[in-house]
């Protein structure tokens, strides 16, 4: 599948940063133009050089061309998002996959499978950043045989999502104390973290723990939670 990254009258004609430096290059692959011209927009307020398909270009040929990059902006819908071949050719260049309201659950089963961070549209440049940010740690952190950062964002739906440092992706639900199910201490309130597989870790939320939302607080209250087995 082909995908566009620009239209003839706007992103095509998208102007470079006043000092390109391929070191800053975002390469972005979208099915919408309109798309890719709105991320373009968004990365260049965080100093990042946008690099966009040509019109008819597939993502491998801009890949190819637009090397070398800094981290990789991918639409989960398209077919290369699923393509051992594809991100095997990347040679190790970090993937952030993006996804639409309509896309979304779709693109959260791709990004789980290949451990990849996502975002869904629209998003605030501030998110868009930390989230480039956060990929290019990855990619410093493995070449250095660590892990990743852990990180935390919203989903469109409102859902908190926490990524942990191996990169597995968990929903975190808050809930009262009365929703538990047969368990000692049913009073206190807990916060449920539930993996891509549907294992549900509880941890019971103290004063003020509900208000954290940090990756920091979340990766602390993970690594104190109790698995519950329904």
């Amino acid at each position: 599948m082909r995908c566009v990254g620009c239209t003839a009258e706007g992103a095509a004609n998208w102007r470079e940063s006043p000092i390109p430096t391929p070191l800053s290059k975002v390469l972005i692959l979208a099915r919408e133009p309109l798309v890719a011209a709105l991320l373009g927009m968004l990365l260049e307020l965080e100093k990042s050089e946008p690099a966009f398909a040509r019109p008819d270009e597939s993502p491998d040929e801009a890949v190819r061309r637009v090397r070398p990059f800094l981290v990789l902006i991918l639409d989960g819908s398209l077919d290369d998002a699923r393509s051992d071949v594809f991100h095997a050719r990347l040679k190790g260049t970090p993937v952030v996959l993006f996804a639409t309201p309509s896309t979304e659950s779709a693109v959260r089963v791709v990004a789980n499978e290949r451990r990849l961070p996502w975002f869904t549209m629209p998003v605030e440049r501030e998110t868009l950043g930390r989230i480039v940010r956060e990929a290019l740690a990855s990619k410093v952190t493995r070449s250095g045989h660590d892990r990743r950062h852990p990180s935390a964002h919203r989903a469109a739906d409102g859902t908190l999502i926490f990524r942990d440092r191996d990169g597995s992706e968990w929903q975190v639900y808050d809930r009262r104390g009365r929703d538990r199910r047969s368990q000692p201490g049913t009073s206190a309130d807990y916060r449920a973290f539930v993996n891509d597989v549907g294992e549900e870790w509880w941890y019971q939320l103290a004063a003020g723990d509900a208000e954290e939302e940090t990756p920091a607080a979340l990766e602390r209250q993970l690594a104190a939670a109790v698995k519950h087995d329904s």
